[in-house]
């Protein structure tokens, strides 16, 4: 997506979506969402509700960066672009569909932690079961499959916005700027530890990147070797077999000239033995011829001999 898309997008989001209101001054709206939460997370997740009153963690402090990013701050963005989707289709009720399953995906764990053991847990380990595409899907599932009534949403806004009326009616000026104060200053130490682990994962990340490539580098410098060593053998594989083509292709003219020679030797020892039968056929017929002559020889002196 181009930059100037990006930019449409985000005006149509900040403004059909009502994001834009989570970031005006005083962020009223924000506390809104933050009241609806912890409403909805006292109905469906009583225990947990409980337990982190009891740890003295408040909303804000973990669901801020929820509603602000839209989960980008911490959690992958595999799992965001699920999310984003979502939020494009459904609108601001994703959020709490979202947060919902995340804090029922977490419950087990956050009611053995303490006040500083679940802030750590929101900032670093939450996010980091949702690594694997799996995990992110089926927290997108869980997260549709909770039926959430837009009416609870519209009747907890009409008690927090009651509830804002009386306080502002009943409050002391004082007392409600000492209250803002403190809460502004809470925020910049919950700010400032974040920033401080965002640090420390970034040193963390970088040194990780720094041995990942490290080890990268040495593959490849190995692959190298290996693809010269195998294209060096290749090479000498291939002269080998064009020798032995050669070799093969002049034992091929030796055996076809051998072939000629030996049936040009059998075609005239064939010729030879055929005048040499020939021969002895004469020879036999000369020799019957010689003998039937003695024999008529031998009959006339007998003859000539017995009138003598």
């Amino acid at each position: 997506m181009s930059e100037e898309y990006a930019f449409c997008t985000l005006v149509k989001i900040m403004y059909d979506y009502r994001l834009r209101d989570l970031f005006k001054l005083g962020f009223d709206s924000l506390h809104l969402r933050f009241y609806q939460l912890t409403r909805l997370l006292k109905d469906y997740e009583s225990a947990l509700s409980t337990h982190l009153e009891h740890i003295g963690v408040e909303t804000h402090m973990y669901a801020s960066q929820w509603f602000l990013t839209l989960f980008t701050a911490k959690f992958p963005l595999q799992m965001v672009f699920f999310i984003v989707d979502l939020f494009l289709c459904e609108g601001m009720n994703t959020i709490f569909h979202i947060s919902l399953a995340l804090l029922h995906d977490a419950a087990e764990d956050l009611l053995q932690l303490d006040f500083e053991g679940a802030l750590k847990y929101f900032r670093v380990t939450l996010p980091r079961k949702y690594r694997t595409e799996a995990n992110a899907k089926a927290l997108i599932q869980r997260a549709v499959d909770f039926k959430l009534k837009h009416k609870r949403l519209v009747k907890y806004e009409k008690e927090y916005l009651e509830m804002r009326e009386r306080e502002r009616e009943n409050e002391d000026p004082l007392v409600r700027l000492q209250k803002e104060n403190a809460r502004h200053c809470e925020t910049v130490l919950r700010l400032e530890r974040e920033n401080d682990d965002l640090a420390h994962e970034l040193v963390t990340s970088k040194i990780e990147l720094r041995r990942k490539l490290d080890t990268v580098e040495d593959q490849l410098e190995t692959s190298a070797n290996t693809v010269e060593r195998l294209t060096r053998q290749i090479q000498d594989l291939t002269e080998e077999n064009r020798n032995l083509h050669r070799e093969y292709d002049q034992i091929k003219e030796m055996y076809r000239r051998e072939v000629i020679r030996l049936e040009e030797g059998a075609a005239r020892s064939e010729k030879l033995l055929s005048e040499y039968k020939q021969l002895f056929s004469q020879m036999s017929r000369r020799l019957h011829m010689s003998s039937l002559l003695r024999n008529d020889i031998n009959i006339l002196y007998l003859y000539g001999y017995y009138f003598l």
